[in-house]
């Protein structure tokens, strides 16, 4: 994914996740919040999750599926993307089905 896509602030987690609206399935939790600029996303994964391999495993997929799902998305709103424990074992394609339905569940991806 762009680095211009990337939320990097923790005050900007941290404000996503006091205001934000969220959505959840069984293998991540999605947080979005009204932003005045453009798109950006963050993505969590717990340390209850794995060891360390599994867990930038688990956040390389999820930002791939993330990733070829912008351009349907409403690019006026920030996202975080936190992963259960079923995402570290999940296939991609589990996991970017599961994103899409989560999204369109609430009207974000068109």
């Amino acid at each position: 994914m762009q680095a211009r896509y990337r939320l990097r602030q923790n005050a900007s987690f941290q404000y996503i996740y006091k205001n934000g609206q969220s959505a959840a399935n069984r293998h991540m939790v999605i947080l979005f919040t009204k932003t005045k600029y453009t798109l950006k996303v963050g993505f969590s994964v717990s340390k209850k999750i794995g060891n360390s391999v599994v867990r930038n495993r688990t956040k390389r997929r999820l930002r791939e599926c993330f990733r070829s799902l912008i351009p349907g998305l409403n690019k006026k709103y920030n996202y975080i993307v936190v992963a259960r424990e079923a995402a570290a074992t999940a296939e991609y394609a589990e996991l970017l089905k599961s994103m899409r339905v989560t999204l369109t569940k609430v009207g974000m991806l068109i």
